[in-house]
């Protein structure tokens, strides 16, 4: 894990996944105020060069050139979601060497240019003799729910997808002049976010692990449940914590059988998540309580993660105090059901 890593002034970037590294997580970590030349090798704020299985979620970068990115023949699959660059000189996206395998999702750009959709870069493309030669930068690259200029071209025997994005189509001159026959990756729903499906990687672990795992409450905060975040990256510029110290969380997969056939409650699993790392490294105590609503009764109040029964339909209002036990610190947040 990188976890709640602020880092301003850097000439490279904050983190740097290299070579046979796999099933990384970083996350609510910020590169801002890049200080360098703005030429080739210099700020890559979040950089996957030969990774795999590595996940970017909730990440800022600003001032950089290439803020999310993969190097030459990253193989993945790897996943950039609910990421904020601002101010940047240059594109993200696989960079150079046909990376593959690569999530670009919910991510918008805002270029040193122009605070405005048009100046902004996602690019999968054949680079040609860019830089040190390039080539095709990538294939088999989704591009989701992106607002920011785009480039989406396919390679001979693969793919590459644009679904959802906001923002101009570029035919490029400086790599179209090098190769005018690459043709357009796919192109669906231009202009226009896919709605029932805000993050693509976040649906896919919905499905894959439900809402009654802890880690996917974890990756999905309450926050990105209800829409895009970039709005709150931008507010927080790498500034103490990113969102909430402390969420709760129920299996809303279970709500519609919460009750069953002869109208008894049966147990419905709920938690609590700990994201502030200074609690995290006490030792704290965790109660769960009531304020509104008909008779629930809870397994545990003291246990982060429990389960409750309801005495019957209705809206429920309770929440989670969690507080170190020399009381230097505590958190509350709220939870809520209506059966």
């Amino acid at each position: 894990w990188v976890r709640q890593v602020s880092a301003s002034f850097f000439w490279g970037g904050v983190v740097q996944v290299q070579a046979f590294s796999s099933y990384v997580t970083i996350e609510d970590s910020s590169m801002t105020k890049h200080t360098s030349r703005i030429q080739g090798g210099r700020r890559y704020a979040f950089n996957l060069n030969d990774a795999e299985f590595v996940l970017v979620q909730r990440c800022l970068a600003s001032h950089g050139r290439h803020d999310f990115v993969t190097g030459s023949q990253t193989n993945g699959p790897n996943v950039f979601v609910d990421n904020l660059s601002l101010n940047s000189f240059s594109d993200n996206g696989p960079h150079h060497r046909y990376s593959t395998g690569l999530l670009m999702d919910s991510i918008k750009s805002l270029s040193a240019e122009s605070d405005s959709e048009e100046h902004s870069n996602f690019h999968v493309q054949n680079r040609g003799a860019s830089g040190s030669g390039h080539g095709w930068s990538g294939a088999q690259v989704m591009f989701w729910n992106l607002e920011g200029k785009v480039i989406c071209d396919a390679p001979n025997g693969a793919m590459n997808w644009a679904i959802g994005c906001v923002g101009q189509i570029v035919d490029d001159e400086r790599w179209t002049s090098i190769s005018p026959e690459e043709p357009r990756g796919i192109f669906q729903s231009h202009g226009q976010h896919v709605s029932d499906i805000r993050s693509l990687f976040y649906s896919q672990l919905h499905d894959r692990i439900g809402t009654n795992n802890p880690a996917y409450h974890s990756s999905f905060l309450p926050e990105q449940k209800q829409s895009y975040i970039w709005s709150d990256l931008q507010n927080w510029d790498g500034d103490g914590l990113f969102l909430s110290p402390l969420v709760t969380w129920v299996d809303d997969d279970a709500l519609p059988v919460a009750f069953n056939s002869q109208n008894v409650s049966l147990p419905l699993k709920i938690g609590g998540i700990v994201r502030d790392l200074n609690l995290l490294g006490m030792e704290f105590t965790s109660t769960w309580s009531q304020s509104e609503g008909p008779t629930m009764t809870f397994d545990d109040t003291s246990q982060l993660e429990t389960t409750v029964t309801f005495s019957g339909k209705g809206f429920y209002l309770f929440g989670l105090t969690v507080s170190s036990r020399l009381g230097t610190i505590a958190y509350y947040a709220p939870a809520q059901v209506m059966i």
